[in-house]
């Protein structure tokens, strides 16, 4: 039996169910089972709305309303970490598109394809060739750019969260238009991305979206919680550092659980634990797909999951980093030579680490907005902004104790460079030793990291709260150790050196002739412990202007700590300083720079030029040589001391201050 002329026997479109295939009569006959169920689009032509006031963004919308013309140039490229608002400000702009008569497309990358020729068929394209051109990803891209070029009414098309550009285009560089983000006849393209790399974007226009000013900050925390005024919104969205996605988490808390918390002031308190507490009070609130994107602890996780899958060392060096920078301090790149950090955790024998290794993963951190780089202090620098330190360092667990051990390592090697931020790192690990320990402290180790903790504090500069711990831990220690006992008056110690520092003279030195009689009695005169004490009793005198009685004090520590350890003791060079500084005042210039000279020398000997202890000398060199008229030399080596003191301490710093203004005295007087 012969078929029809017209027959055919095919099937076209997506098949629901099972179709039977019969070729005549006689047989053949083909039965296809369902076919799975098609990837869904994920477009849409109602893009999301802020859910508040957008806050702090009016200079970059309005950059971006400016540029939105139909057939701009290029596309546009939001770009910075995670939670710092480049949906809100796209879905922003899409506001803005949508009064101004312009049809709104909004993608997430991940369902790109199957959302790409949606759009093409909402403008009109059949549907029939859409399914024809789906299987060849190349020739898709083409036929849907044929149909956005030549739309009739002009679109804007946001491609948000292209945090994995390959998706855009997975041959070529994004920014080379061959693939989905193309600039076009017909619209406006706006890309939002944590990627911060601008090569990758070009010549893509790229906007970096920061963190809100105090004032906006404010505003936007007041937004979220449903208040014009918020008591003590300043000092919590100051404590969250303008990142919006904390202030979107916080000010929902307010309005949620206003009970629990009536004012800003009362969530800032419960903080004092930690910031992820935002988590644990706004996780019943966040829910969906997305929720990944909407709590602070999740949001830059995130963004480590992504670099992980290139960079599997970039984790542990973010740890690193904000053991070694926290709140936010800026760490030298100095401090991280391979020769120190070879053989810990951040090396392995499957993947070796390498200086090209190292740059890389730093280079990545920084590409994701998780690590700032700069040069403020004359050299190549990275630090974190302090919520996201924050926020690692509060995931640290009982595992990362050989980072903390590293750490620790890397800062005793390298000690003396940096002494405020090695402190603060100092402290930073013990604290979080206290806190990741998998098995409660012994008796002996809470001893010993309350000892530690006083002298870090005045390390650190940090003398209140070094005196107010101190005094807390002798009380018990002198009970449960003795008054003798070498821990008790090592932190005896520390509180008489936190009220030297603070200026309370008369304290301090009643508390150290208490300490020098019982450490005579029990140490004896040629003992550390005793001639650490005598030392700062010398120090006394000098704070008072009191000269004789300076050199009458150190000269003696000089010629004990030379018989026992040599003449380039770190505590005999301090000493002959002190001594020089003396003979300064009392207008013996000459003999002055000679102690100077001499200390100096030594010290570049044993240390460097750019150490802060040569610097030091510098700066006592320049202003016994001003003192001397000998303003060339003077100016040589203050400007020496400034320039270390930028680099080691910051531009802000009260010694750098000191320094410059020498520097600028001695200027003054040449003119």
């Amino acid at each position: 039996m012969a078929s029809p002329p017209d027959a055919h026997n095919s099937a076209h479109g997506a098949v629901y169910g099972q179709l039977l295939q019969v070729h005549d009569i006689h047989g053949d006959i083909t039965v296809n089972p369902p076919q799975a169920p098609t990837t869904v689009a994920d477009v849409s032509l109602d893009p999301p709305r802020p859910a508040t006031t957008v806050r702090g963004r009016d200079g970059l919308l309005e950059t971006l309303r400016n540029a939105m013309v139909r057939g701009a140039p290029v596309p546009h490229v939001l770009t910075g970490p995670g939670g710092f608002g480049k949906t809100t400000v796209a879905a922003a702009l899409a506001e803005h598109a949508r009064a101004e008569g312009w049809t709104v497309f909004w993608v997430r990358p991940d369902a790109i394809l199957p959302s790409m020729l949606e759009i093409a068929v909402e403008m009109g394209a059949p549907r029939t060739e859409a399914d024809q051109v789906k299987g060849a990803p190349r020739s898709a891209a083409r036929w849907v750019w044929r149909h956005l070029d030549a739309a009739p009414r002009p679109w804007l098309l946001v491609l948000d969260n292209a945090d994995r550009p390959e998706l855009l285009d997975p041959e070529n560089r994004p920014g080379e238009q061959r693939g989905w983000m193309r600039s076009s006849p017909g619209g406006f393209v706006l890309v939002t991305s944590r990627v911060n790399d601008p090569a990758l974007w070009a010549p893509a226009k790229v906007h970096r979206v920061e963190v809100l000013t105090h004032e906006d900050a404010s505003l936007a925390l007041s937004d979220h919680a449903g208040a014009e005024d918020v008591p003590g919104a300043e000092a919590l969205a100051e404590r969250l550092g303008g990142v919006p996605i904390a202030l979107a988490l916080a000010g929902r808390i307010l309005a949620t659980h206003g009970l629990l918390f009536p004012d800003a002031r009362s969530l800032l308190e419960r903080l004092k634990d930690g910031v992820t507490g935002l988590d644990r009070l706004a996780s019943p609130l966040v829910a969906g797909t997305n929720s990944e994107r909407e709590l602070l602890s999740e949001v830059w996780s995130l963004s480590l999951r992504l670099i992980g899958e290139r960079f599997p060392k970039a984790e542990r060096l973010l740890k690193f980093l904000a053991l070694l920078g926290p709140e936010g301090m800026r760490v030298s790149v100095r401090r991280l030579p391979i020769s120190a950090l070879r053989g810990g955790v951040l090396d392995d024998p499957a993947s070796p680490l390498d200086e090209a290794t190292l740059a890389r993963s730093i280079n990545a951190l920084i590409v994701q907005g998780l690590v700032r780089s700069d040069h403020g202090r004359g050299e190549p620098e990275v630090h974190l902004h302090p919520l996201v330190a924050e926020t690692v360092l509060e995931g640290l667990t009982p595992s990362d104790a050989p980072l903390l051990d590293e750490v620790t390592s890397l800062l005793r090697r390298q000690h003396g460079r940096d002494p405020f931020q090695e402190a603060t790192a100092h402290l930073s690990v013990l604290q979080h030793r206290v806190r990741t320990r998998s098995s409660p402290p012994t008796e002996d180790t809470r001893v010993q990291e309350a000892v530690e903790i006083v002298h870090l504090l005045n390390l650190a500069g940090e003398h209140e709260e070094a005196e107010s711990m101190g005094r807390r831990f002798v009380r018990k220690m002198e009970q449960s150790l003795g008054p003798t006992h070498a821990d008790t008056l090592k932190t005896r110690h520390g509180i008489a050196e936190a009220w030297l520092q603070q200026g309370e003279l008369a304290n301090a030195e009643a508390a150290y002739r208490e300490l020098l009689e019982t450490n005579l009695a029990v140490h004896g005169a040629e003992h550390d412990a005793t001639l650490d004490v005598r030392f700062m009793l010398a120090l006394i005198p000098l704070r008072r202007g009191e000269w004789e009685a300076t050199i009458a004090g150190f000269r003696p520590l000089i010629e004990s700590r030379t018989r026992r350890y040599g003449p380039e003791n770190d505590r005999v060079l301090l000493a002959r300083e002190n001594v020089a500084f003396a003979l300064m005042h009392l207008g013996e210039a000459r003999r002055a720079e000679g102690e100077f000279l001499a200390v100096r020398e030594i010290r570049l000997r044993t240390l460097d030029v750019g150490h802060p202890l040569v610097a030091m000398s510098d700066y006592y060199l320049g202003r016994v040589m001003s003192m001397a008229g000998d303003g060339d030399r003077a100016r040589e080596h203050l400007r020496r001391c400034v320039d270390v003191r930028v680099r080691t301490l910051g531009d802000g710093h009260p010694d750098t201050v000191d320094a410059r203004e020498w520097l600028a005295r001695v200027n003054e007087g040449s003119n």
